[in-house]
């Protein structure tokens, strides 16, 4: 009789572990472990730039039939609440995934990356059985993903404000007109995807904003970085008159100290052939009320341009467009006569480039008022204005 009994739980024990080894299979939360992470390997990195998708690899649950996701968080992130979910290929039923760039851009920027920016991301992978789940926070991997630094939509109006902007007001950057470095070949375009202006900045800071409230910040490194809605302080080198420009294709910028501008005519009348110029604000420098000596008793001359000099000694003509104004037999019926075209000052002759009054005699034993306009607030091209009156 005890033999039989003993049999009998034998029996009973049999089943009772069968039973427990089909609850198992059948998916009970004890049986659901973290995979193991195959690939990418840990601190992989990846430039979404190249186009290439990336393939996530894990070893398959031995818990039977199963689906994965895979979860993305930030480097700081436990994924409780994690940034991203993807589940796997053929549904989640497959323990791999194959992400395309556009998709991994996106993850990379809910993880708080900039474009251009190189961004650490955790990636684990849960699996799900039922109503059962499984994710390990101590089971991750790393991918250092590199974005393009790009704008899209490029910015069709850019503004800097700030405490160090003229009057702490916004200054408007306009579409960059380019050097011209030949005689006689100006340069009227302006550069598509760039912008500048010439303007005051004095101690403070400014930010850099776009037309759709993009905000840009500009690196040490001559990297324009766009921080979308993260609002970032610029500062300038120190106080002075600056040429500020941006370039949104190669997203780049530069800024150069303004030392001086000048007036120049001829030196043999015995007047000084360069008169430095006052900085008046709003991209505008000018010279009133300047005895404008023209003429040496037997011959007049009133050819002009201007000079701006750099901190860095680099220099440029701001002058007329043709190689001499004296082709242009009707200077005022000419809509772009006042127009100023940029051209590198070594590369042209002394004498080429310049504006002249309408006739040699005007001006003469005048005072001349000379005013440069390096901003696109009254029209849309940079452009001078001149006037003389009696002594």
């Amino acid at each position: 009789m005890k033999h039989i009994l003993y049999l009998f739980t034998a029996v009973a024990l049999a089943f009772t572990a069968a039973a427990c080894d089909s609850d198992e299979s059948n998916g009970q939360s004890d049986t659901l472990i973290s995979p193991e992470l195959y690939f990418p390997r840990d601190q992989y990195s990846i430039d979404t730039s190249t186009g290439l998708s990336l393939i996530f690899e894990w070893a398959s649950s031995s818990a039977g039939s199963v689906v994965y996701q895979v979860l993305f968080d930030t480097e700081e992130g436990d994924f409780s609440n994690p940034a991203y979910v993807a589940a796997s290929d053929s549904n989640g039923f497959e323990p791999s995934l194959e992400l395309e760039t556009t998709t991994l851009s996106t993850i990379v920027s809910l993880c708080g990356g900039l474009p251009g920016q190189t961004k650490t991301i955790k990636w684990t992978v849960r699996t799900i059985q039922g109503n059962n789940r499984t994710v390990d926070p101590q089971n991750f991997r790393t991918i250092q993903v590199t974005l393009p630094n790009t704008v899209d939509p490029m910015p069709s109006a850019l503004s800097i404000e700030g405490t160090a902007t003229e009057n702490g007001s916004a200054v408007k950057l306009n579409a960059a007109l380019p050097i011209g470095t030949t005689k006689g070949q100006h340069i009227a375009d302006r550069e598509p995807g760039a912008m500048e202006c010439f303007t005051r900045l004095s101690e403070g800071t400014f930010t850099v904003k776009d037309n759709l409230d993009r905000y840009f910040a500009l690196e040490e490194s001559g990297t324009l970085r766009c921080t979308y809605d993260e609002v970032t302080e610029n500062t300038a080198p120190d106080a002075g008159i600056y040429w500020i420009y941006m370039n949104f294709n190669t997203m780049t910028w530069s800024m150069k100290k303004i030392a001086k501008v000048e007036f120049w005519n001829h030196p043999w009348f015995g007047a000084a052939s360069q008169v430095e110029m006052t900085y008046t604000g709003n991209g505008v420098w000018e010279i009133v009320d300047f005895a404008w000596v023209v003429t040496n008793g037997s011959s007049n001359d009133t050819r002009y341009y201007f000079i701006a000099t750099y901190d860095d000694e680099s220099a440029e003509r701001w002058s007329f467009w043709d190689d001499d104004c004296r082709n242009n037999a009707t200077p005022e019926a000419d809509p772009k006569f006042y127009n100023i075209y940029r051209f590198t000052h070594g590369s042209i002759g002394e004498w080429d480039h310049t504006w002249k009054s309408k006739s040699d005699s005007e001006g003469v034993g005048q005072l001349a008022t000379f005013r440069v306009h390096m901003n696109n607030t009254d029209k849309a091209d940079y452009y001078h204005e001149r006037s003389f009156r009696d002594k």
